[in-house]
């Protein structure tokens, strides 16, 4: 295969749109064209990390066919205070159907459960990655709420991901919490560690930015805002609750992360969580990232041993119902699964 001439051809065409997306002097292109400065970086003190409470979920599609998908999710906190791991908890696993028909059943159901009202938006089923995520953030959303009600004040609360919404139905979710939040005097942020945010025509953020940084001698770590109007589009703005930053929290992480911190907030305010979040970036397994947010990660996460045995248990509950094993596999069975094999 290396040396066939499309190949070779498609692969060197790939690597060269790549470059030209990440070009050499990249940092001099994001430089003169964003106006940005050593003066617009930040510098991190890391400080007590205090109270810090990090919620994450996973999902997983147990058993696809033409018609329907099964979907398993769930969604944990884990609590920390000074990286004293204080409380962690987990929802149970919940199962939903991805069906044939326009909108989710489940969705209604999930939602009402959580928060005592029915979605103002229903959910299609037209993609299923997508309706398996908005299930996942369901109840990501719902744990959200119950520890921005229930942490200490001056606490700092995290969500895996960005503070903007991906559906209609959690807007007033993610409204509520941020509410409670500052009431509370609670600070909340979102970490991710990718973007889709580019600049300039293509050019990716994060590479953009650590590169600059680098080129101007900034010491780790470090953050700094990020103008939206730098920004070649910006998804779904009506459902946009952040302000964007980027940060690099250790001098050994691999990548900055996009952090979004409340709208509006005041820039010692946004340095105090910096400074806190720093503080917390130091676990020799993945330094610059925050240690809360790797705990919860590996307390939600559905690993492969948790998503067999689960579609196992279902099968066999399946098989309870009647539905005969020739029927199952004409529904379910994957002839991919047959195809490695051989």
């Amino acid at each position: 295969m290396a040396h066939e001439p499309d190949y070779e051809k498609g692969a060197d065409t790939i690597a060269g749109r790549i470059r030209e997306a990440i070009p050499e002097n990249l940092a001099e292109q994001f430089r003169e064209s964003c106006g940005i400065s050593s003066g617009d970086f930040r510098s991190c003190t890391p400080a007590s990390s205090g109270e810090i409470c990090a919620v994450d979920g996973s999902n997983s599609l147990l058993l696809e066919s033409g018609c329907m998908a099964i979907v398993l999710f769930r969604a944990a906190q884990s609590t920390f205070h000074n990286l004293e791991r204080g409380r962690r908890s987990l929802t149970p696993m919940q199962f939903a159907i991805i069906g044939h028909g326009t909108e989710n059943e489940d969705f209604p159901l999930i939602y009402e459960e959580c928060f005592g009202i029915a979605p103002g938006t229903p959910l299609g089923n037209e993609d299923r990655t997508r309706t398996a995520g908005i299930l996942r953030d369901t109840l990501e959303y719902w744990v959200t709420g119950q520890m921005a009600a229930s942490l200490e004040p001056g606490a700092l609360l995290l969500r895996d991901g960005p503070l903007r919404v991906s559906h209609a139905s959690h807007d007033p979710v993610l409204t509520g919490i941020e509410q409670a939040c500052r009431a509370r005097d609670i600070g909340l942020a979102g970490v991710s560690k990718r973007t889709s945010a580019t600049w300039g025509g293509g050019h990716p953020l994060l590479p953009s930015v650590n590169a600059l940084a680098e080129e101007l001698g900034i010491p780790h770590p470090w953050w700094i805002r990020i103008d939206p109007a730098i920004l070649d589009h910006a998804q779904f703005p009506q459902w946009q609750h952040g302000q964007m930053y980027v940060a690099r929290l250790h001098a050994r992480g691999r990548s900055p992360l996009k952090i979004e911190l409340s709208r509006d907030l005041p820039v010692a305010r946004a340095k105090v969580i910096m400074d806190r979040l720093a503080a917390c970036s130091g676990d020799g397994r993945i330094p610059g990232y925050p240690y809360p947010l790797f705990d919860a990660h590996r307390t939600v996460v559905l690993t492969e041993e948790i998503v067999e045995q689960a579609r196992s248990d279902l099968m066999h509950r399946i098989t309870r119902t009647g539905i005969g094993r020739q029927t199952y596999e004409i529904l379910f069975g994957d002839y991919h699964d047959e195809f490695a094999r051989y």
